[in-house]
């Protein structure tokens, strides 16, 4: 069954004291493309984590977001640099000295300051790749069944567009039929008006009556859009990945169309075609939607 490529996963998974939040999103895209936002502890496995997603997702404009949450007992011990905070003083008071300023510096320069406090990080490496690959895993998985049903709920309406569509063609297939005697007959009289007073034989005249008739002849259309209608069916039933292969389908349809309009004449057929496009770019507007 088809797919959206649009879906949302989450997953938060607490070990050790330890908290580690994944959300990821999905989004329309003929590409993959992701864009992922981890803690600076995590960012040596995005090329894992892009993997991972891929080999799920194949294509769409792809946001992985990933926090970490530390328990009390388990946040790292924070220690001050002297040092380099004597040495920020310092210069702080020989700016102040030199340009006349009124007051020295604040408690809230010196914390603005990324070297004035050490964190140390205690070492989580093994728990923090296990927590992310079982979180994204878990994630990927929720915005695959929100794709899925989400691609059930697509097939559902292209479908139903899809039987719209067949029945207009027979409509106009039965249109065509009743009224290729009547042509013919009509284009045989227009025949006659242009070359009056022109020395026409009747044969010579039923033969290009014959010829108009034929190029105004809708058959083959009518055959080849059922044709691809009846793909179109199996793929939305059957087929995964297959927003390509239906893109490729709308394409010849609609070509199909444009023929099938151009060659008529009636203007019932011809606002049967009006309604058929219609169908057809409500029908592209849901495949842009699947994988």
């Amino acid at each position: 069954m088809i797919k959206s490529m649009t879906g949302y996963g989450q997953s938060q998974l607490s070990r050790e004291g330890v908290t580690l939040t994944t959300d990821i999103h999905c989004l329309n895209s003929r590409f993959f493309d992701l864009t992922a936002r981890l803690p600076r502890a995590l960012q040596k496995w995005e090329p894992q984590v892009r993997q991972e997603a891929q080999g799920v997702l194949r294509r769409g404009k792809v946001s992985v977001n990933v926090t970490v949450g530390l328990d009390e007992d388990a946040g790292p011990p924070v220690y001050v640099n002297r040092s380099r905070l004597q040495l920020y003083q310092d210069l702080f008071k020989q700016i102040q000295d030199e340009l006349g300023l009124p007051e020295g510096a604040s408690l809230a320069h010196y914390t603005a300051i990324d070297d004035v406090f050490i964190v140390e990080e205690p070492e989580h490496d093994s728990l923090f790749q296990e927590l992310l690959f079982e979180s994204v895993g878990e994630a990927l998985s929720g915005l695959n069944a929100m794709r899925e049903a989400e691609g059930a709920n697509l097939a559902a309406d292209l479908q139903v567009r899809i039987s719209q569509i067949i029945e207009e063609i027979m409509s106009i297939e039965q249109l065509a039929e009743d009224r290729r005697s009547g042509d013919f007959e009509r284009y045989r009289s227009r025949i006659q008006e242009l070359v009056e007073g022109i020395p026409l034989d009747e044969s010579r005249l039923l033969q290009e009556a014959a010829i108009l008739a034929d190029k105004r002849d809708i058959t083959e259309e009518c055959t080849r859009i059922k044709s691809h209608l009846d793909l179109f069916r199996a793929y939305t039933e059957g087929e995964k990945d297959s927003g390509k292969r239906l893109g490729f389908l709308l394409q010849e349809m609609g070509r199909e169309v444009n023929t099938l309009g151009a060659k008529t004449d009636h203007i019932d057929i011809s606002h049967t075609v009006v309604r058929i496009k219609d169908q057809l770019e409500k029908i592209r507007e849901q495949v842009q939607n699947i994988l």
